[in-house]
């Protein structure tokens, strides 16, 4: 346990009331300490259920677990409270978008644009989701999703080359790609999760040490390599098995980092 979270988990122990709880969660979901994030907001939730700041941090520990149905009640408690809440919009507009809720995520990702103008990924997705109602009023639906899927964006890339990529936003929400396992489970919102703000603190640490903006951060454990680039406000990811050359494996991110920028409207 880090000594920020020690220190917060202490204060919050003192005083239940306290809002110290936020960041608490929010750093127990970036080390990826689901169970605990969850219980640390769910409990500020029921103390702070006035505030939608609490609901949409539950909804989001709750997608990263991979739960859409209390996310999705998470986020609609947020919106009861305050109905322009913009990350609110945002969650549930990249959520019925995933799930071709096409009239359901334009409503909500409208009011999310007009919260944060010229979001690249807020602006894809708006594209995006265009295009396929157009393709759905035309085809069968099942066919306009598989054409459209921002998780299959990177599949003309990967091929069946084993390796995996993700576009993230900057709060490591999903915008595109997935992780699969072998058994078809898509771990794209949990690993996000893990990733959330990673950008941030790389461009934080270049700058502590005047080495300018970063380019890649590579990662290689006994399992499998992941190698990501900043893209847009968010980041590109890609993960192989550990036996994929690792130079193999920046050449699959560069050209996926291209493929999202492009995707994003931000060129090649």
């Amino acid at each position: 346990m880090s000594a920020d979270i020690r220190a917060m988990s202490e204060q919050l122990a003192a005083d239940p009331s306290s809002l110290i709880f936020l960041p608490l969660a929010e750093q127990l979901l970036a080390r990826g300490d689901m169970a605990h994030a969850s219980r640390v907001a769910r409990k500020g939730a029921e103390r702070h259920a006035h505030r939608a700041d609490v609901h949409d941090l539950v909804a989001r520990i709750a997608l990263a677990q991979g739960d859409e149905t209390t996310a999705e009640r998470a986020w609609r408690q947020s919106l009861a409270i305050a109905p322009e809440f913009g990350a609110a919009h945002r969650g549930l507009g990249f959520l019925c978008y995933r799930q071709g809720r096409w009239s359901e995520a334009e409503t909500h990702l409208a009011t999310a644009r007009a919260a944060t103008p010229g979001d690249p990924a807020l602006e894809a997705a708006w594209e995006a989701l265009h295009a396929a109602r157009a393709e759905a009023e035309s085809t069968p639906p099942a066919a306009a999703l598989h054409a459209h899927a921002p998780g299959q964006i990177f599949d003309a890339v990967l091929g069946e080359s084993g390796q995996v990529s993700l576009l993230l936003d900057r709060d490591g929400l999903v915008v595109a790609g997935q992780y699969l396992t072998a058994e078809g489970e898509d771990l794209g919102a949990l690993i996000g999760a893990h990733l959330s703000g990673v950008g941030d603190e790389a461009t934080r640490a270049m700058r502590h040490f005047g080495l300018g903006a970063w380019t890649r951060i590579a990662l290689e454990t006994e399992a499998a390599t992941v190698v990501m680039a900043p893209t847009g406000d968010g980041v590109t990811l890609v993960a192989a098995p550990r036996e994929v050359p690792l130079g193999l494996v920046r050449r699959t991110l560069d050209q996926c980092a291209a493929l999202a920028r492009q995707w994003l409207g931000l060129g090649a």
